[in-house]
């Protein structure tokens, strides 16, 4: 238990690193006919929001029933650290068995959607090679890197990326097309 309560800091850390829908080393991108920006990963917000609002929960029934006050901040650290603290009282509590179902859940969330989000392809927007128009997409590959390639086969190197997502960005928002230096 006192090992899953401890991993929780360092997931809501890792999910924060997942929040935005952005391949790393592309500044910018545009996934639909939305406006342009960043997309939030919907599943990441609410693994954080449930670390913080379960452990938030669990400290505030520890000050009450102990008489003590509740931690400073909310973050998942001080939140951790004060129920790490409190932790032999909490597993001769009548709920003792909820407090560790629910680290374990928070847990098992936080890292079923930091996995999720390692390994999916994420689309980009239409390809600027001409005649083409597949979707480009950033696709992490087993080895940590990235690869950026349409499905019409055409690929960039990650020192291309950042052109190519302003060139995305100029089609989105109908901007003529401005040739590649070479």
């Amino acid at each position: 238990m006192r090992g899953e309560l401890r991993s929780l800091p360092g997931l809501h850390r890792e999910c924060a690193l997942r929040l935005v829908d952005v391949p790393d080393g592309i500044a910018r991108r545009v996934t639909s006919t939305r406006q342009p920006g960043l997309d939030l990963n919907e599943a990441v917000v609410e693994a954080r929001s449930d670390i913080i609002g379960v452990l938030s929960s669990w400290c505030g029934l520890v000050a009450h029933q102990r008489g003590v006050a509740a931690p400073g901040p909310r973050s998942a650290d001080v939140l951790a650290a004060f129920l790490d603290g409190h932790l032999a009282w909490l597993a001769r509590h009548p709920a003792a068995r909820d407090f560790a179902a629910e680290v374990r859940r928070l847990a098992a969330a936080a890292r079923a959607v930091i996995e999720r989000g390692s390994g999916r392809p994420r689309p980009l927007g239409p390809c600027d090679r001409p005649e083409c128009g597949q979707i480009v997409y950033a696709t992490p590959l087993s080895d940590g890197r990235r690869q950026v390639r349409c499905d019409g086969g055409h690929v960039w190197q990650p020192h291309e990326w950042l052109s190519l997502s302003l060139r995305i960005e100029q089609a989105a928002a109908g901007e003529p097309r401005r040739e590649r230096v070479a």
